[in-house]
Parts: structure tokens; sequence; C-alpha cells
């Protein structure tokens, strides 16, 4: 009997610690670390249909962007659930340095949830401030400016001199990277993302007439 008690009280606390456990977001393991360099890390986030995310923790300015359009209930700690339909396309800053965030996301849909998160870990700090490129800017903050490219902004303008970037690829078929100081190209998938160094010279292309939805972060 008293061994039935003790397994019994165990697993009381052991749900209570899962519950209650919270980590770096960068820990959690949903959240893949695809990328990290002096500037960003990279979390390439998906959650399966009914599935949810430990509690984790955000304390750091980050960009996010959405690649599918999907029901998600979200829970800060502490609080009642709360959902609502993240929008494919979707870019946001949030800085959480006075506004550290504790939550836990769980996928209500049917489909699955894609998301990207890039913490920004140390500004580019270029000696010249920058200015946006003429493609349409969707925001800009003293640490980063996102732009979003469709169909009709691919004109292989060449961009030089810039800050580090990541284009990622949220609708069509693919986008063509060309770094012309090193003469090659790389492909971006949808679904995919693509980090520039700073200081790159490079343009973009597309093929055929397909709808492009891109969305390019610079880091200031």
């Amino acid at each position: 009997m008293k061994n039935k008690q003790a397994a019994f009280l165990a697993i009381i606390f052991c749900s209570s610690f899962v519950l209650s456990a919270q980590v770096q977001v960068s820990k959690e393991p949903r959240h893949r670390k695809a990328l990290e360099n002096k500037y960003i890390r990279l979390l390439d986030v998906h959650i399966p249909p009914g599935d949810t995310s430990l509690f984790h923790i955000h304390s750091t300015p980050s960009v996010f962007l959405h690649f599918t359009t999907t029901v998600v209930c979200s829970q800060i700690k502490g609080k009642e659930w709360v959902t609502a339909k993240n929008t494919q396309g979707n870019a946001w800053y949030r800085s959480f340095v006075n506004d550290t965030l504790v939550h836990r996301v769980s996928n209500c849909d049917t489909v699955p949830f894609h998301v990207t998160d890039i913490e920004i870990l140390s500004p580019y700090k270029p000696t010249v401030p920058l200015q946006p490129l003429p493609f349409t800017v969707l925001f800009e903050n003293e640490k980063v400016i996102a732009y979003r490219f469709s169909s009709s902004s691919f004109n292989n303008q060449v961009i030089s001199g810039r800050g580090p970037m990541v284009a990622e690829l949220v609708a069509g078929n693919e986008v063509i990277y060309h770094d012309t100081k090193r003469n090659k190209s790389t492909k971006i998938k949808t679904g995919k993302y693509l980090y520039i160094k700073p200081g790159s010279t490079f343009y973009f292309s597309i093929k055929g007439e397909e709808e492009i939805n891109m969305v390019l972060f610079e880091i200031k």
C-alpha cells in the first residue's frame, strides 16, 4: 500500500514539474536552432497538429515570420489559454528586453504550424547608418529592417555593402540568390531561408511567373 502511495505521489510530482518547467526558447525542443553566429540565432519552429511546446522564455529582441496559416493556442504562464489564427507571411518584431514572455504554444489546428524566430544577439553597427533599400518595407526600428518581396520586386538589382540579412521564402517555387563576388548561385526553396553575410554583393532572381512572397530581414 505504501509503495502504491509513493508511486502515486511521484507521478503527481513529475506531472507538476513537467507542467511548470520552463526553458529559454533556444532550448525548447520544438524550436530547432538552425543557425547561430555573432549577430543572430535562427530558430526554426515546427509544431504538428495537437502538439504543445514546453513553457519557454523569450528575453531577446526577435523577429518572427509565419510560414503557415494555423489556428494556435497560447498560454502565458499563470493565465488562461488564448486562441488566435496566425496568417502565412505575417512578420513582426518584439523587443522582450523589458517585456520578458514566458508562455507555451499549442497547435489547435489540423495542419502543421511553422514559424521562425530570429533572435538578434548583437547589432551590426555600420560606419554609416543604413537607409532602407528600395523595396517594400514592412517595418523598421533600431534593430532591424524587414522587407517584403513579391514577383514584381525581382529586377536583378545588385545589393552591396549592407548588414547581415536573412531571406525567407514564404510562398512561391524558388528564389535564386546570386553572389556576384564569388560567382555562385544558391536556390531558396519554399519554407526555407538563407543567411547573407554582411558586406556581400548579390541580387535575387526568379524563374517563371509564379507569385512570390519572400521576407528579407536586415540587422542594423
